[in-house]
């Protein structure tokens, strides 16, 4: 287990869903502690992903379903802890990770009924190459469930480190890990 105490951490989008997950006692605990030290740090980009899947969301959905899924948008938005910005430095540091890694390492994904087209899976393979490079240029560990993503992007900086001068390792830490 990753002692809350340890942080501050960045959460991508799949380690922010992890935080909602308030029907598990285990990461209710662990994230108390957490915020008793610090505040839920997320990169521009997965406040971008969450509004995007809201709004998606909201546009297949009808009546009281579009009322609920607004509600739980605001919500989102009133819970931010702090939202790092995607600034020059973290923008050429992304630049460096999607040149290094132009494909993403794994297919389109197949859940919920929903194909994602190879067009979608390369727009989210450049948003986890954003959020990486938050992580990278914030100097802190990046909290997420997706592991073969990320763990290439650690891989390919760790062969260039050239190409990253005077900045730290991608750090990465699981959410299996945390609680």
């Amino acid at each position: 287990m990753v002692n809350p105490a340890s942080g501050p951490f960045l959460f991508d989008t799949s380690g922010e869903s992890w935080l909602a997950r308030a029907d598990d006692r285990d990461v209710r605990a662990w994230l108390r502690e957490y915020l008793s030290h610090h505040l839920v740090h997320v990169s521009a980009i997965t406040v971008t992903e969450r509004i995007r899947g809201y709004a998606l969301l909201w546009r297949r959905a009808q009546g009281d379903r579009r009322e609920r899924i607004e509600a739980a948008r605001i919500a989102y938005l009133r819970q931010l802890g702090r939202v790092l910005p995607l600034d020059g430095a973290v923008s050429l540091v992304a630049g460096e990770i999607m040149a290094l890694l132009p494909h993403p390492p794994t297919p389109p994904r197949r859940a919920h009924h929903l194909a994602e087209s190879r067009q979608e899976r390369l727009v989210r393979w450049r948003f986890d190459g954003m959020i990486a490079a938050t992580a990278i240029v914030a100097g802190i560990p990046l909290v997420h469930n997706n592991a073969e993503d990320f763990e290439s992007v650690r891989s390919a900086i760790e062969r260039s480190p050239e190409r990253f001068p005077r900045l730290g390792p991608l750090e990465l830490i699981r959410t299996s890990r945390l609680a």
